[in-house]
């Protein structure tokens, strides 16, 4: 059975367990048998359209699916959502009405973005919207559905002496202007590769001209859905897959970055070494070590022991950002990978793009047996551009700075008011003045005060 007829069989299993009394001895029966032999395998009758089943009755199906399966690893579930153990509510039933929604995962046997955006519609978000759990439980594992990436190995790829690169450049600014170091930026990519712009929204008269020496393409296209809305539209419909294919080599960059210093010495670097896809650093969120413990993990480690299939919550798992991120071109043919960024769409909170498609995308492509690297040849703590590392990075030849970091300060660093200068002092031609017309255009002055404002 396809994932197309489920809804309708899960609505006539859902009606008969009601039937049955759904406390009751038999209810339980016919949940084991459908868990024993399938959905699919079940004769029950027909109800009509599965919108029949009220949304309510559906869910307490599926928490009674998850339970008798017990699917659910609940020590594990609440030590890793610690609001829903301080909440005092059940795990099972916490994950079937909200937790898999938030990409909570049940147990580390099972990864719902990953199954949802392989076997299901990962665009349904309506309140009717299958529980991937449930459809694995009930059909997925019958029919050899995998609720993991299945890990394999591929050659190493590496790139021709001269390869030719394309950039997918994503923008957005509330003004409708096309920034100084938007300029500069888009300049420099243009020096290494063909650069294709898309911005969220609409830009004011004459702006996109800003980019045409540097550009060969330049488009406005409202969708809302971060830098990943704009590389999913440049790739599906602006420039098209079967353009992109004739590169070696595809650059995903957005213009959260500042410019710090030319990109010769990052391509050389990365040009010479085999990867599939790759980029300047990589994240591990949790990674907090105290002051005595070792500030790094040298990359050989972390492919070591610190990709694990998933983990109860995606921010728990390594990634590459997309701030920066290139994409060879065994990774460009790939249907999966194709399909994951032709499928992106906003989400209610920035969260989610990182989840599904920041993080996502470095565990699908990790899951599929890509190799990867990075031009920094460790994982430093936290997210190392968001904090003190972050004036490190440039002394040793890190190319990009970015303009949140000043905006936000997540990790409260002290020090900020010192930003130009301290640049300065690792980059000293770096372009501070038109960073600083930037910064102070497009942040809010309270959270940049708050931010600059932070001593200890």
């Amino acid at each position: 059975m396809s994932a197309r007829p489920f809804p309708s069989a899960w609505a006539r299993l859902v009606t008969a367990w009601s039937a049955a009394g759904e406390s009751s001895a038999e209810a339980a029966a016919l949940v084991q048998h459908a868990l024993d032999v399938g959905i699919d395998a079940l004769e029950l009758p027909a109800v009509g359209d599965a919108g029949e089943v009220a949304v309510g009755q559906g869910r307490r199906c599926e928490v009674a699916v998850v339970r008798l399966a017990g699917a659910v690893d609940e020590a594990g579930y609440l030590a890793h959502n610690p609001e829903v153990a301080e909440e005092g509510r059940d795990p099972v039933d916490h994950f079937c009405r909200r937790g898999w929604r938030r990409l909570c995962n049940p147990s580390r046997d099972f990864d719902v973005w990953w199954y949802l955006a392989e076997y299901l519609d990962p665009t349904d978000d309506s309140k009717t919207a299958t529980n991937p759990l449930v459809h694995f439980l009930l059909d997925g594992r019958h029919r050899g559905l995998a609720p993991l990436p299945r890990g394999r190995t591929r050659p190493e790829h590496r790139l021709p002496a001269r390869p030719r690169r394309a950039c997918l450049f994503a923008a957005y600014d509330a003004d409708g202007l096309v920034d100084d170091t938007v300029v500069d930026y888009v300049a420099e990519l243009a020096r290494h590769s063909e650069v294709f712009a898309c911005f969220d929204g609409n830009l004011q008269s004459g702006q996109a001209d800003r980019l045409a020496p540097h550009a060969s393409g330049v488009w406005e296209r409202r969708h809302g859905a971060h830098d990943f809305g704009s590389y999913s539209a440049l790739a599906r419909d602006l420039v098209g897959w079967d353009a992109l294919a004739t590169y070696d080599e595809v650059v995903l960059a957005n213009d959260s970055c500042w410019l710090l210093r030319p990109l010769d010495a990052v391509f050389a670097r990365m040009d010479a070494r085999a990867a599939d896809f790759w980029g300047l650093q990589i994240t591990a969120r949790y990674f907090e070590p105290e002051p005595g413990q070792p500030q790094a993990v040298p990359l050989a480690e972390v492919r070591r022991s610190w990709l694990p299939p998933t983990a109860f919550r995606p921010a728990e798992l390594i990634h590459i950002g997309s701030y920066f991120l290139a994409l060879r071109a065994p990774v460009l043919a790939d249907p999966g990978f194709r399909r994951r960024l032709d499928q992106v769409r906003p989400q209610r909170h920035r969260g989610g793009i990182v989840a599904k498609y920041e993080i996502g995308l470095t565990q699908y492509l990790i899951g599929q047996g890509y190799g990867w690297d990075t031009w920094l040849p460790e994982l430093r703590p936290n997210h190392p551009i968001y904090g003190p590392g972050a004036f490190t990075l440039p002394a040793e030849g890190f190319p990009l700075f970015k303009r949140r970091f000043l905006i936000d300060n997540p990790y409260d660093t002290p020090g900020l008011p010192r930003w130009r200068e301290r640049l300065l002092e690792a980059v000293p031609d770096a372009p501070v003045d038109r960073f600083e017309a930037h910064l102070r255009r497009v942040a809010d002055p309270d959270a940049l005060a708050r931010s600059l404002g932070v001593t200890t």
